[in-house]
């Protein structure tokens, strides 16, 4: 429902119609009784639009009902009523009236166009076009009544008649670039090429300088697979602006459905380095090769060719920039794509998803420095955005900034509306927070918080279920916890050394042994915290020589627990 249009000519119709209020008793049969009802209407009347000036139609409706019983023939009242209807968005209503003006006063041009209006309006074009054909009948030199009527026409597919319409209009009042094209549309629609081609002829005929309209044509024959004409149209726009940009890009789509590919991307490039062609169009079609240029090397390097023509014409965009980290990203370029995002943030600095991006790249690249200040710089802009908290608690957690990283993590946790994997993942990092400052019933609050988002989080049911096993606490539920993430991921070293080591704390050494066995083939035999386990288990078995082994294995792969190396030399278990 297009309510502007109506309200438009509401008010419109309304000035009219207060400055002629006195004008109703010539209506043909609209006879007032006597002085005193005509002294009683006026004041009503009078009273009634000055409390819809006012936007007050319930008591505007009151006194124009208050008019209807002192002339129930006035078709004013009828018309008034129902311009208050359409305010109120009651358009039935709004129609009822207005017809009944129209019955009273069928001579009256504004009663009948508003009539019509609400019949087009609410979808009724029948009704409508019944209307507007009385309302020419009267009213033969306005334009605007014949266009409504011939879009009408077109609307219920009567095209013959809308063509007819279209023609009387050209006829009185010239050719007119929305009819032509219109009557090209119809044209096409009904199966006649001829005409339809005929229509934007005439249109160059009659501005032959106005290359537009041969684009118009070039792609009417694209459109009927009249490839050859559309070719010649096209050479008539380069014969007459060969440098036009618009040109180059109409061309570069015609090789396309032509599948001449190469003479295709020689045009696009054209297209390109002309300032013809917007830079928003440009990168929209960028953005569109982006997506499949991967599927070829040749695709892949005619991405790159557009793209350096671009960044060669807007070196300082930032849409061109942002752009171009993209395709870095694509081809996992962080660094270079860094270089590109940190330039668009000096002068875009309310881009919110460019921040995002760039924290998603440190983040790549681990540099938590850079992280933990580009995250702090993003909140004074978006203190609302609680992946900004993430990056800060992360890079804080990261950088052994313990303590700082709680508040954020805090904060952004309670800005999480409808994100709860990301409300998940800051509580898990809360969670190992407090466990580094040896907050532990914060720390498991934290992580139960996490399981109740994601009870399948394998990152922290490892960590959750180790944490446990480091205190010796609830290690039955450490068990369950760890062995629930091994069959979530059962060749993953870590959570099976976890497991061996939630069952050694248990005492349950013939199982932890199988359990660390496992994680040392699947990849712990590069770790020294899984070694050095391995030689613990051993130990407790009895197999002293072969635990000292693996300790000493530990050592030559890093760094152990603080007792690994008394272990080695006094060739006992140390805790």
């Amino acid at each position: 429902m297009h309510k502007t249009n109506l309200i438009i000519l509401l008010f419109f119709t309304l000035f009219i119609s207060s400055c002629n209020i006195f004008r109703r008793s010539n209506e043909k049969n609209n006879k007032l009784p006597d002085k005193d009802n005509l002294r009683e209407f006026n004041f009503a009347f009078i009273e009634a639009e000055k409390q819809k000036m006012l936007g007050n139609f319930d008591e505007a409706v009151l006194f124009y009902e208050k008019c209807k019983n002192l002339d129930p023939k006035s078709a004013v009242v009828y018309y008034e009523i129902a311009t208050i209807h359409i305010q109120k968005e009651q358009y039935d209503l709004a129609i009822e009236s207005a017809k009944t003006a129209v019955k009273l006063n069928s001579k009256n041009t504004w009663y009948k166009a508003l009539l019509a209006v609400l019949y087009k309006q609410t979808k009724k074009p029948n009704e409508a076009i019944s209307v507007y054909k009385e309302l020419i009948k009267d009213n033969s030199d306005r334009i605007d009544f014949l266009y409504d009527l011939a879009n009408l026409y077109a609307e219920v597919k009567k095209y013959d008649d809308a063509i007819k319409t279209y023609n009387l209009i050209e006829t009185n009042y010239g050719l007119n670039e929305t009819i032509s094209l219109e009557k090209e549309r119809i044209y096409f629609l009904t199966g006649d090429k001829d005409k339809a081609n005929n229509e934007i002829q005439k249109l160059i005929n009659s501005n032959p300088g106005e290359i537009r309209y041969l684009g118009m044509l070039a792609e009417s024959y694209v459109n009927q697979s009249e490839f050859e004409k559309a070719k010649e149209t096209y050479q008539q726009m380069l014969n007459a602006d060969s440098a036009n940009g618009l040109v180059h890009l109409s061309l570069a789509d015609f090789y396309r459905i032509t599948k001449d590919y190469e003479k295709s991307i020689q045009e696009l490039k054209l297209a390109f380095a002309s300032s013809d062609v917007e830079i928003d169009v440009k990168i929209k079609m960028l953005i569109s090769f982006l997506s499949y240029s991967n599927e070829s090397a040749e695709l892949k390097n005619q991405a790159y060719d557009l793209l350096n023509i671009l960044l060669e014409k807007y070196p300082d965009d930032p849409k061109t920039q942002t752009l171009y980290a993209d395709f870095l990203i694509r081809d996992k370029k962080y660094e270079q794509a860094r270089v590109q995002l940190r330039s668009v943030i000096k002068t875009e600095k309310s881009k919110y998803l460019i921040w995002e991006q760039l924290l998603l790249l440190e983040s790549d690249l681990n540099d938590y420095a850079n992280m933990y200040s580009e995250s702090d710089e993003a909140l004074q802009y978006f203190p609302s955005q609680p992946v900004l908290y993430y990056f800060k608690g992360l890079s804080s957690i990261r950088l052994n900034k313990i303590e700082e990283a709680i508040q954020p993590l805090k904060a952004g946790i309670d800005l999480v509306t409808d994100n709860p994997s990301l409300k998940a993942d800051m509580y898990s990092l809360l969670g190992d927070a407090y466990h580094k400052i040896g907050k532990m019933k914060e720390s498991d609050a934290a992580m139960e918080q996490v399981l109740k988002l994601d009870k399948g989080n394998k990152i922290v049911l490892n960590n959750y279920s180790y944490y446990l096993s480091i205190r010796g606490d609830s290690l039955d539920k450490a068990e369950r916890m760890s062995l629930v993430c091994v069959e979530l991921d059962p060749l993953n070293s870590t959570y099976l050394d976890t497991y061996a080591w939630v069952l050694y704390k248990q005492n349950k050494f013939e199982k932890a042994l199988a359990e660390i066995e496992k994680a040392y083939k699947n990849g712990g035999n590069r770790n020294s915290v899984i070694v050095e386990h391995y030689g613990d288990i051993l130990f407790k078995l009895g197999q002293t020589e072969s635990a000292v082994e693996r300790w000493n294995e530990a050592i030559k792969l890093g760094k152990g627990s603080e007792f690994l190396e008394k272990k080695v030399i006094q060739k006992t278990l140390l805790e």
